[in-house]
C-alpha cells in the first residue's frame, strides 16, 4: 500500500487512516486544527483546553478509544487524559464503555445533536435558575438586568426545546 492510500475500519476516520499523535504532528491540517479548535472553544467554557482538546480528538473517532491509545496519539500524559475524560462525561459529553472480560475502560463522544443541545440546555436552565432567585434580593437597576436576562435565558431554553422537538419529529417522520 502506497502512502496515499488508506484503509478503513472502524477505528479510522473517514478518509485520512488511523488518527496519529499530535506530538509527532502526523494529523491531518484539517483534523489538527479541528481538536485545536475545540480545544480553545471548551476552554471558554471553563473547561482546561486538554479538556476540548480530547473531546474534539474523540469526535473524530469512530469508535471507543481506551486511555493508552489516547496517550499515544494526543502525545498527553495519561493522568491528564483520564481527568479530561472524567469531566467530559460528566457534562454527559462521553460515555465510558467496557470490553467484555477486561476492565479497560473506552470512550467515546455522544454525538447526537439533540444530545448535545439538551445538555447545554440543563447547564443553561440553571443558569436562569440562578438569574431568577437574584431578582428579589437586588434593587433598582440590577433587579431589571436580572429579570430581563433571566426572561432572555429561559426562551433561549425553550426555543431550544421546540427545536430538538421539531428536529426528532422531522427525523421520525423522514425513516
Amino acid at each position: 500500500m502506497t502512502a496515499d492510500e488508506t484503509t478503513h475500519d472502524d477505528n479510522l476516520t473517514p478518509d485520512s487512516g488511523p488518527l496519529p499523535s499530535t506530538g509527532s504532528g502526523e494529523f491531518s491540517a484539517a483534523e489538527a486544527s479541528f481538536i485545536s479548535e475545540m480545544g480553545s472553544l471548551m476552554e471558554r467554557w471553563g473547561l482546561p483546553q486538554a479538556t476540548g482538546r480530547l473531546f474534539g480528538y474523540l469526535l473524530l473517532r469512530n469508535k471507543p478509544v481506551d486511555l493508552d491509545t489516547m496517550t499515544r496519539e494526543l502525545g498527553q500524559a495519561k493522568s491528564g487524559l483520564s481527568v479530561a475524560a472524567r469531566q467530559l462525561e460528566a457534562w454527559t459529553l462521553v460515555r465510558r464503555t467496557t470490553r467484555p472480560g477486561s476492565r479497560r475502560i473506552d470512550y467515546e463522544a455522544v454525538g447526537d445533536l439533540q444530545h448535545l443541545l439538551l445538555v447545554n440546555n440543563a447547564h443553561m436552565r440553571k443558569f436562569t435558575e440562578t438569574l431568577t432567585s437574584g431578582v428579589p434580593v437586588a434593587r433598582g437597576e440590577a433587579r431589571d438586568r436580572l429579570a430581563s436576562l433571566a426572561e432572555l435565558f429561559n426562551g433561549y431554553v425553550e426555543q431550544t426545546e421546540a427545536l430538538v422537538a421539531d428536529w426528532e419529529a422531522r427525523r421520525t417522520a423522514a425513516s
